[in-house]
C-alpha cells in the first residue's frame, strides 16, 4: 500500500485508530472525541509519585525549595490537571493489566514467558468480509477518491477487530468490578485549595449548604450549554445539600460573549430572581448571533443582551442602560480576572468548596456524592428521579 494510502484510515475513523483496548489506547480514543474546552483537556502526563496527597518537592530555584504548594495558583491549577490526565491514564492501564491477568488465571494460562495480549484473551473473532464492506460503504464519503476497498481493507481489519477487542475488555471490567474481584486502589490526584470570593455572586441553595458548588461558564460555550441540564438534575438530586453558584466568564469579552456577561452581571444589580431569568434566556441567545451583520457590532451584540431581558421578563430598559456602562464592563473585567487567578482558562469549570473539579472519568453528580462522604445514597432520595 502506498504511503497515501496508509493515512486513509486516520481520515476514515478521525484517529480512533490511536487503539481501542483498555489502557492507554482508550485513553487516547476517548480524549479525541472531546470537543475543546471541556472537562478533559489533551496534555502531558506524570508519574505515580504525583498522583497522591504527597508535596514533593517541585523544583529549586536560587536556593529555595519549591513543593506543589508553593507554587503560583494558575501552576497548580495546571499541575492539577495534567495530574488528573496522568491519573486517567494510570488507571486504564491498571484496568487493562488487572482484566489480562483475571483472565490469564481464569484460562489457567501458564504466564512464565509473560501475559498473553488481549485479543488472544479474549478470543475475539476477525470482521466479516460483510461488516468491513458495510463500514467502508458507510464511510467512502471521508476516504480519499480512488482508493478501493481492497487498499484499505488490512486497516480496516485491524481497526474494527480492536473496537471488537475494547467492547469485549469494557465489558469484562464491569463484569470483574460487579463481582467484586475488582478494585482500583491507586489515590486521584487531589486539586489545590482556590481563593474564590462567592459572596457576591447570584446563588441557587441555602448558604449553609454542605457544599458550594461554583461553575465558570460562557454563554456562548456550546459545552456550558450541554452541561447545563446536568447542573440542574444535580441541584434537584441533593436539594439543600449543595449552594450552586454562578460565576461568569466572558472568552471573548469585547464580542456578544462580553455583551452577555454584562448583561447578566446587570440583571443581577436587579435582584437574583431576575438573574436567574436572565441566565436561562442567555444560554438560548443562537450561536450564530456571534458574528455580527451589521457595521455597528456592538450595538448588535447589546441588542441581543436587552432582547434576553426582555424574553426573561426583567427590566430591560433599565438593563440596556446599565450593559454599556463602564461599570458593567469594569465588573465583567473583575470577574475575568479573579476567575483566570483561580486557573479557570476554559469553560465550563467546577469548583467544590474551592477546589477545582476533574470531570475526568466522572460525572458531576458522582464528584458532589464522592464529596459529601456517601456516594449515591448522599443524595436526597425524594428529590431524585
Amino acid at each position: 500500500m502506498t504511503s497515501s494510502n496508509g493515512k486513509v484510515l486516520g481520515v476514515l475513523v478521525g484517529g480512533a485508530v490511536l487503539g481501542a483496548v483498555l489502557g492507554v489506547g482508550i485513553t487516547l480514543q476517548v480524549k479525541k472525541g472531546l470537543p475543546n474546552g471541556g472537562a478533559s483537556t489533551s496534555g502531558a502526563t506524570c508519574g505515580v509519585e504525583g498522583l497522591a496527597n504527597s508535596n514533593p518537592s517541585f523544583f529549586v530555584l536560587d536556593g529555595k525549595t519549591y513543593t506543589a504548594d508553593l507554587l503560583p495558583t494558575e501552576a497548580r491549577d495546571t499541575l492539577f490537571q495534567i495530574q488528573s490526565q496522568g491519573y486517567e491514564t494510570t488507571v486504564n492501564f491498571a484496568r487493562e493489566l488487572a482484566l489480562r491477568m483475571a483472565l490469564a488465571q481464569d484460562a489457567k494460562v501458564d504466564v512464565a514467558q509473560g501475559l498473553p495480549p488481549l485479543r488472544t484473551l479474549l478470543s475475539v473473532p476477525e470482521p466479516s468480509e460483510a461488516d468491513l464492506k458495510s463500514f467502508y460503504e458507510a464511510n467512502k464519503q471521508s476516504i480519499p477518491p480512488g482508493t478501493t476497498f481492497e487498499q484499505v481493507k488490512p486497516q480496516l481489519v485491524q481497526f474494527m477487530a480492536s473496537q471488537k477487542v475494547g467492547e469485549a475488555a469494557r465489558t469484562k471490567v464491569q463484569e470483574l468490578t460487579a463481582a467484586g474481584r475488582l478494585k482500583i486502589t491507586l489515590p486521584a490526584p487531589v486539586a489545590p485549595v482556590v481563593s474564590l470570593p462567592v459572596d457576591s455572586l447570584p446563588s441557587k441553595g441555602p448558604a449553609t449548604a454542605a457544599l458550594t458548588l461554583v461553575e465558570a461558564s460562557d454563554y456562548l460555550c456550546p459545552h456550558c450549554r450541554s452541561v447545563k441540564p446536568e447542573v440542574e438534575q444535580v441541584l434537584k438530586e441533593y436539594d439543600g445539600k449543595v449552594r450552586f453558584v454562578q460565576a461568569n466568564f466572558a472568552l471573548r469579552p469585547t464580542q456578544l460573549s462580553g455583551a452577555l456577561a454584562r448583561g447578566a452581571w446587570c440583571a443581577h444589580k436587579q435582584g437574583n430572581e431576575q438573574f436567574w431569568k436572565y441566565h436561562d434566556k442567555a444560554f438560548e441567545v443562537p450561536l450564530e448571533a456571534a458574528q455580527a451583520v451589521s457595521p455597528d457590532a456592538e450595538k448588535e451584540f447589546v441588542g441581543h443582551a436587552v432582547k434576553a431581558a426582555q424574553d426573561a421578563g426583567i427590566d430591560a430598559k433599565a438593563l440596556e442602560t446599565c450593559v454599556t456602562s463602564e461599570e458593567a464592563k469594569k465588573g465583567v473585567e473583575a470577574a475575568n480576572a479573579t476567575l483566570s487567578a483561580a486557573g479557570v482558562s476554559g469553560t465550563p469549570s467546577f469548583f467544590l468548596n474551592n477546589r477545582r473539579v476533574s470531570l475526568t472519568g466522572t460525572t458531576l453528580s458522582q464528584a458532589v456524592a464522592e464529596a459529601l462522604g456517601g456516594g449515591k445514597a448522599a443524595a436526597n432520595p425524594s428529590k431524585a428521579n
